[in-house]
């Protein structure tokens, strides 16, 4: 028999055993916790009150086979666990429950690791493409004290495996966002965070990982070979050449200088890559590299390859073409540039 001495500090008793037996349920307050009480199939099972799909109460709720209906939302939990049956729900917190001497406890301590369970929930989020999921983990994320950056990276990740059409807008957004939090109010923050998760999660929507392409087995290799590489085959329209040159530059230690050097490059052989699109994703996702002190870089660098190969040149466009050529007269104007630089300078 378990003596009031022997008993942890974080079991509570909760309720009389045939009290519940004859009502089916009870709600009960302990330890600042408001948790439901159940009575199903012969057994007890304790869990917060408090859907946690949007807060409202369990109690009352349809109660059949160990699994609770909310009548809210209609949202399904396994009581046993707490865990839901419909994603677009949270897990509930569960309680372990002792039966002594005709009472029922209930053991409140807290749960061991609700960072880790926050990390999963935003994956699973993103995954499934759930707003309110991403928006709730970020918001629970933050208030545990997880850096903002950490959690941009779990969206920069995601972005760059699940998005075979390469970088695109909604890492573009989230990369902006990023940049902008600092001059935001705090109460702001996970609001800028949440939109550019979000963008990121309908950008990859039903789309298939991008698997990597393996560096080049070799060390021997300098900066200007890559790089004329890197740009011949960006001219050939030739991706997955070009993504392995990138990579291999990351292998053999190229400088961030360098490897941002290789992509303006590639670029810039063209006049005004898909109207200038191509430049402005190169300049976020380096961005956003140096948002995560470059950790990773080989996915994100690879997300730029598909737009560089694919991207249509303004020069092989009819509308730069007519009625006006504005391509001759671009031509022009860039040749006349330096020297204008060199003056303006110079004044």
């Amino acid at each position: 028999m378990t003596t009031t001495s022997d008993r942890p500090k974080t079991l509570l008793r909760a309720a009389n055993l045939a009290e519940l037996q004859e009502k089916g349920q009870l709600l009960v307050h302990l330890n600042h916790q408001t948790i439901a009480l159940f009575y199903s199939n012969e057994r007890v099972y304790a869990i917060d009150n408090r859907c946690p799909h949007m807060g409202f109460p369990l109690h009352g709720s349809v109660c059949k086979d160990g699994i609770v209906t909310c009548p809210w939302h209609y949202a399904r939990f396994d009581l046993a666990s707490g865990g839901t049956f419909d994603s677009w729900a949270d897990d509930g917190r569960s309680f372990p429950v002792q039966i002594q001497a005709g009472e029922i406890w209930v053991d409140v301590a807290p749960q061991t690791n609700p960072k880790a369970q926050q990390q999963q929930r935003l994956q699973d989020g993103l995954e499934q493409g759930i707003p309110l999921v991403i928006a709730k983990s970020t918001i629970a994320l933050l208030d545990l004290g997880v850096a903002p950056t950490e959690i941009f990276q779990v969206g920069l990740a995601f972005g760059t495996r699940y998005n075979k059409a390469g970088w695109d807008t909604g890492l573009t957004m989230l990369t902006c966002l990023i940049n902008l939090l600092p001059y935001l109010d705090e109460s702001d923050r996970p609001r800028a965070l949440y939109q550019g998760l979000a963008a990121v999660a309908r950008d990859s929507a039903a789309a298939p990982p991008h698997f990597r392409v393996h560096p080049l087995p070799t060390a021997n290799l300098d900066f200007s070979t890559l790089k004329a590489w890197f740009r011949q085959f960006i001219e050939q329209r030739d991706r997955e050449a070009a993504e392995r040159c990138l990579v291999t530059a990351v292998q053999v230690g190229m400088s961030h200088t360098q490897i941002a050097e290789m992509l303006f490059a590639a670029a810039t052989d063209h006049r005004y890559l898909d109207v200038g699109h191509i430049l402005d994703f190169i300049n976020k996702a380096l961005e956003a590299l140096d948002a995560v002190d470059w950790q990773e870089p080989e996915p994100v660098l690879a997300s730029l390859v598909a737009g560089l190969a694919r991207a249509t040149r303004m020069e092989e466009s009819s509308s730069w073409r007519y009625p006006v050529d504005l391509v001759v007269i671009l031509e022009a104007a860039f040749e006349q540039l330096p020297a204008a630089l060199e003056t303006g300078q110079s004044q």
